[in-house]
C-alpha cells in the first residue's frame, strides 16, 4: 500500500469539491493507494513514466506523481467538472 499526500494546492481544490464529487473522489483515492499504476499516463512517450491521471466521479480527474521509493503517491491537481 502506497501512502497518498494530498497536501498544498491539491488540498485546497478536494475541500472545494461539491458534495456530489466527495465520494467519489474518497473511492478514487483508495484505488491510488492499491493500483496506483492503473491510471492513464500523461506522457504517450513515456507510457511507464511515473506522472498518472486517473478519470473519477465521471466529472473529475485526478493528477498524481507516483514515487516509489517513498511509496507515496503524490495528488498534483484535482479538477471537477460537473
Amino acid at each position: 500500500m502506497y501512502e497518498l499526500d494530498t497536501s498544498g494546492e491539491a488540498a485546497t481544490q478536494i475541500a472545494g469539491l461539491p458534495d456530489e464529487a466527495l465520494l467519489a473522489f474518497a473511492e478514487a483515492a483508495v484505488v491510488l493507494e492499491l493500483a496506483l499504476w492503473n491510471g492513464q499516463t500523461i506522457n504517450d512517450e513515456n507510457p511507464q513514466g511515473p506522472v498518472r491521471q486517473l478519470v473519477f466521479g465521471g466529472f473529475g480527474l485526478i493528477t498524481y506523481l507516483i514515487l516509489e521509493r517513498e511509496r507515496q503517491v503524490s495528488v498534483i491537481e484535482v479538477q471537477w467538472a460537473g
